[in-house]
């Protein structure tokens, strides 16, 4: 995504005062040394190949690095205009944040 915080604002202009937006990513710890594992490494490599070229493509091309973890993530929403964001559920392969307004 090559304007990560412009789709975040988006969403919460979209939202009621009460929605929630549930944001499905994939699951990346903040430190780089704690990504390094079989199912990180392969995220690594998706991130490399696909994620970050696409972003740069992009007219704002703002990559989020290679993996993001949630401090990041944190960092998108609440520029975006959310004011509540915590991680809602996680299994090896996914994390489940929610942001509310």
């Amino acid at each position: 995504m090559g304007d990560p915080v412009g789709a975040a604002t988006h969403v919460r202009k979209s939202l009621s005062k009460d929605g929630t937006w549930m944001i499905v990513e994939p699951f990346a710890n903040d430190e780089l040394e704690d990504n390094l594992n079989p199912v990180g490494r392969v995220y690594y490599s998706f991130s490399t190949l696909l994620c970050t070229p696409c972003s740069r493509s992009q007219e704002v091309a703002l990559c989020l690095g290679a993996q993001s973890g949630e401090k990041r993530i944190r960092e998108v929403v609440t520029t975006a205009g959310f004011t509540r964001f915590r991680r809602a559920a996680e299994t090896p392969f996914n994390v489940v944040y929610e942001a509310r307004p």
